[in-house]
Order: C-alpha cells, then sequence, then structure tokens
C-alpha cells in the first residue's frame, strides 16, 4: 500500500497546479503567497545520487520569489513509523541537492530551498522540525546547526477545516481522513470540495481518486467517477445545451410572429435547466452564470 500512496501521491504532486493549492491552502507562512506560481516548474531528478532518484516520493521545483530563483523541495512520508530523525534525513536530501549545483553551476551562493515534509501516516507526527532539538548541547549554539523542515501531517486537519478550503487537495485529505467503510456516506461533502475547480484539476482529482478507490471498493469508484464527470462536464454541457435550446426557442417564436411567445419559451427553458441543475445539487452561483437567471430568481424555484 506504501508503494501505491507513493506512486499516486508523486502523479498528484508532478502536476504544478496541486503544488500550487498544496502551498496556498496548507502552508501557513506568508511569503508563499507571494510566489510567482507562473514560473513553477518541475526539476528532472536525473542530476543527483542514484539513492535519490530512487526515492519515488520526492519532488523538487523551482520558483521566483521576488526575482530570484527559490526551490520547494517535498517529501512525501507514508511510512506506518515516525522517523525521529526527519529533520537529519531532509538536511541530508538538500545537501544533496546543493552538491549537485555546486559541481554543475558556477553560483556565488546556494539558493534557497523550502522544505515540505507531507506525511500520510495514522500516528501522531511527534519528530521535532528542528535539527538543533535532536543534538546535546554541550558546545556553544553558535556550533549547532540550524534547519527546519515544514510539516503538513494530513491527520493534524479536520473535516470541518477541510470542507472551508474547497479544492483537490482538501478533497484528498478528506478522503483519507475517512475510513473506506464511510466514504459512500460522505461522498455528496467529497463532490462539494470540488465542484468550483477547473476541468483540468477535477480531471487531476479523477485520476487520483479512480486510481485509491479501485484499491477499496469498485462500487464506491464508480459512484464517485460517475459524480466527477458530472461536475466535469456539466458547465460546458449545460451551456451549450442552453444556447442551442435558445435558438431554436427563438426561431421558433419567430416563425409562429409571436414576440411574446419568443420571450416565454427562451424563459421556460431557462427555468427548465435551472430546475434540473437544482436537483442534481449544483450551486446557485454556478446556474445563475450558465442561465443567466438572477439568484433570486432560482431561489423562487424552491
Amino acid at each position: 500500500m506504501t508503494k501505491e500512496h507513493d506512486n499516486r501521491y508523486k502523479k498528484l504532486f508532478s502536476n504544478p497546479s496541486a503544488i500550487k493549492k498544496l502551498l496556498l491552502s496548507f502552508v501557513d507562512e506568508d511569503w508563499v503567497k507571494n510566489l510567482d506560481y507562473d514560473t513553477l516548474e518541475r526539476l528532472d531528478k536525473s542530476f543527483v545520487t542514484e539513492e535519490f532518484i530512487n526515492r519515488e516520493s520526492d519532488i523538487i521545483y523551482r520558483i521566483n520569489f521576488k526575482g530570484e530563483e527559490v526551490f520547494i523541495y517535498l517529501l512525501i512520508e507514508f511510512q506506518s513509523t515516525v522517523d525521529k530523525f526527519m529533520a537529519l534525513r531532509m538536511l541530508r536530501y538538500i545537501t544533496e541537492f546543493y552538491e549537485y549545483l555546486v559541481s554543475v553551476k558556477k553560483i556565488k551562493k546556494l539558493p534557497p530551498v523550502f522544505p515540505v515534509m507531507l506525511y500520510n501516516g495514522e500516528r501522531k507526527w511527534t519528530a521535532p522540525a528542528e535539527l538543533g532539538n535532536l543534538i546535546d548541547r554541550v558546545i556553544p549554539e553558535k556550533y549547532i546547526p540550524s534547519f527546519s523542515y515544514y510539516r503538513i501531517a494530513e491527520n493534524e486537519f479536520s473535516k470541518e477545516m477541510l470542507l472551508g478550503i474547497k479544492n483537490i487537495i482538501s478533497a484528498i485529505f478528506y478522503i483519507e481522513n475517512t475510513s473506506p467503510e464511510d466514504i459512500s456516506e460522505e461522498l455528496d461533502r467529497i463532490i462539494s470540495l470540488i465542484k468550483k475547480e477547473k476541468p483540468e484539476e477535477v480531471h487531476l482529482f479523477r485520476k487520483w481518486i479512480k486510481n485509491f478507490l479501485n484499491n477499496e471498493d469498485p462500487d464506491i469508484s464508480d459512484e464517485v467517477q460517475s459524480g466527477i464527470r458530472e461536475i466535469e462536464e456539466v458547465r460546458d454541457m449545460l451551456s451549450t445545451a442552453l444556447k442551442k435550446r435558445d435558438k431554436m426557442q427563438f426561431e421558433q417564436g419567430i416563425k409562429e410572429g409571436k414576440e411574446e411567445g419568443i420571450k416565454e419559451g427562451i424563459r421556460k427553458g431557462k427555468l427548465e435547466t435551472a430546475r434540473s441543475m437544482l436537483k442534481k445539487g449544483i450551486e446557485i452561483e454556478i446556474i445563475s452564470e450558465v442561465t443567466g437567471l438572477s439568484i433570486s430568481e432560482i431561489k423562487n424555484l424552491f
């Protein structure tokens, strides 16, 4: 299962959109909000040691911050036990990366690397994030290495908090925090978290959930896939259908020579579409955007 998790998450976070949402939604650092996400670029790990290449769950991104190059190092941890010396482990990985830069580039200073650990285990993460806390302080402080990593532990986020974030990463964390036998009861909430995502992000989530649920319960997988397909297709489908229906009703109205009939026919079509969307649980704001009806008009359909 750990190997499956590694592959699943590596594929997910190999997509810049997923990394961006992870950082903006789950890293409580103001400076992260000012990163230039248009410059986000995943690095090929072939430049480092063979050991590094074999670590399937490590991902490095390059990004600009205030005109300077910064690196994001994401380590995805799925071990069943908490690694007390994680700070040392991450520092060693980063120094490997620095050694590569020194060997192939003429640099005056090493670029900053933001180390992020994403933890998926069931146990509470108790390992210290600061390397200095792992070292006996019997010599002066200035000789004690200073290094810390940023921890994102999925089991530390409540479902209420995840429901307030509403994106593909919060949906994935929500699923990971739900026991397999309870996923069926949580389907509506899970689907609600991605309703406002862009089609490409819904597609990314769809690929992740297919891999995850195929290892759990095929029946649940089919149901979730159906819901995701509906979200992925509903805007374009209904928008196209509405335009086509409006055009047909307009042409029919012209043919009958009844101006009022034209307006009424178009409005009737919009109302029917809105009712259908409400039954599927689609949010009022999206219905208004697709149909052109006001929010008060849609509310009156309840």
